[in-house]
């Protein structure tokens, strides 16, 4: 069965800080998903695909609702999925994707699919909004000068200790109640989803919200596209490979976007 986008997705509500180099895989704890959001259909595959009409197949570009792990899904035959569901991976009939092909990039997403992701983030966000809320009622320094709010853009110094006040006073209960106690914080989620998208192309310090995309994320296909496992990207490779410990991860299964249970301790 499918979920339209305003239903609430699971949510996890953990929060844990972690340097990235520092991160250890525990037993049973990878990226794998079982569930997607499609962002977008590709009836006859990537568009820099430029082999003739009949050899190429069907494509779905998703969005990992365990960890916003960016994904190129092989669709169910005779299924045709629309785009802001939610649909599981394989393993039932009525769901839209067979299997997982690969796990991909930000800059390898379809034309349509990068259109509808700040569309969909929007709505995942706000779903979720107990758990991102607790970013600015935990925000914690990610050194002497800097704090983990001033990771999200157009939040400086004034602001940033605007809301770390407001936060001493009680935690914040909703986007609704942090907009009002800081009136200078317009829009929040779309701040958020700003943030997170910023993170899935790569290239950050400091990730928040999402997986650090991976240097090798999937292997060459045939087809020009990519070859990845059934349960999502490169088991490998997982989130903390091949980017050395210069780069911060505050992701470990808090901030990020996890709903399979709870993977990271909480920080109170």
């Amino acid at each position: 069965m499918t979920d339209e986008i305003p239903n609430r997705p699971r949510a996890d509500p953990a929060f844990e800080h972690k340097r990235h180099g520092d991160r250890k895989q525990e037993n049973g704890r990878d990226d794998r998903e079982e569930w997607v959001w499609i962002l977008d259909y590709l009836p006859y595959g990537r568009e820099t695909d430029n082999r003739p009409v009949y050899q190429k197949k069907p494509l779905i570009h998703a969005l990992g609702d365990n960890k916003l792990i960016l994904m190129e899904l092989i669709p169910a035959e005779g299924k045709i999925p629309p785009s802001h569901i939610k649909t599981h991976i394989g393993g039932r009939e009525e769901e839209y994707v067979e299997r997982v092909k690969a796990r991909i990039s930000f800059d390898e997403l379809s034309h349509g699919a990068k259109l509808e992701l700040p569309l969909v983030l929007e709505h995942y966000v706000t779903a979720n909004e107990e758990r991102f809320v607790q970013f600015f009622s935990k925000a914690e320094p990610l050194s002497m000068r800097q704090n983990s709010l001033e990771l999200l853009p157009g939040i400086g110094k004034k602001l940033m200790l605007d809301i770390l006040e407001e936060s001493k006073k009680g935690y914040f209960t909703g986007f609704a109640d942090l907009k009002t106690r800081v009136p200078a914080l317009h829009n929040p989620e779309k701040l958020i989803v700003q943030r997170i998208i910023e993170e899935m192309k790569g290239g950050q310090k400091y990730y928040v919200f999402a997986v650090p995309p991976s240097r090798s994320l999937t292997q060459p296909h045939e087809d020009g596209g990519h070859q990845g496992n059934r349960a999502h990207g490169n088991r490998d490779n997982r989130s903390g490979g091949g980017h050395g410990g210069d780069h911060g991860n505050i992701h470990g299964g808090g901030y990020s976007s996890g709903h399979g249970g709870n993977r990271g301790g909480r920080r109170d």
